[in-house]
């Protein structure tokens, strides 16, 4: 079997994105990057003067920044993140998809119409569809994530407000740019959504 040898996994909050890359690097024996350790690094490396969009949490505890943003300012802050976060990610596809190690990439910084303009054929990408009671589900779980917020009922709602924006707008844009995803089944052991995405990235 072929694979592209760099795969990008794209999805909500807690659409499993995460636990499913690393999977798919070990079974491929490939490496596994996450966007997210990408924010980190870029963070580590600037400022809120020098690069405001990368920095929304600047001055808050994480929990507070959740109960008092509401639902529609924290999609407005995480659409400039990510864009202004979208050259370094380019930069990392595009030299493993050239010279570097083959890869899984995955995080909700990456977005089918980028990933589209890329044009790469080494580089494919599978995006996990949710469904809304399966987001929240998750997030109640992450009990430690929460824990300790002066509203956590705040949080949890404005958080999910986001992800089922960002969930829904990244099925119309799959669907847009004719990208492969996943309807992910409820309650599906993650062997088997591991199986079926392996089945949807043969080359």
């Amino acid at each position: 079997m072929s694979y592209s040898r760099v795969i990008l996994i794209g999805g909500a909050p807690m659409s499993g994105k995460t636990t499913v890359a690393r999977m798919l690097a070990a079974k491929l024996g490939y490496g596994c990057i996450s966007t997210d350790d990408l924010g980190e690094a870029i963070r580590a490396t600037t400022t809120k003067d020098s690069h405001p969009h990368l920095h929304p949490m600047d001055g808050y505890d994480y929990r507070e920044y959740y109960v008092t943003r509401s639902g529609e300012a924290l999609i407005a802050d995480i659409n400039q993140e990510h864009r202004a976060m979208w050259p370094a990610v380019q930069s990392v596809i595009r030299k493993h998809a050239t010279w570097g190690e083959p890869t899984v990439m995955e995080g909700w910084s990456l977005w089918p119409e980028e990933v589209a303009e890329l044009r790469l054929p080494s580089v494919g990408s599978l995006w996990l569809a949710a469904q809304e009671q399966t987001l929240r589900e998750r997030l109640i779980k992450a009990v430690e994530f929460y824990r300790g917020a002066s509203d956590e009922e705040a949080m949890i709602d404005h958080y999910l407000a986001r992800s089922f924006w960002y969930n829904a707008r990244l099925k119309e844009a799959v669907k847009k740019f004719g990208l492969t995803s996943i309807e992910l089944p409820p309650q599906a052991p993650v062997q088997k959504i591991v199986e079926l995405c392996l089945e949807q990235l043969k080359r």
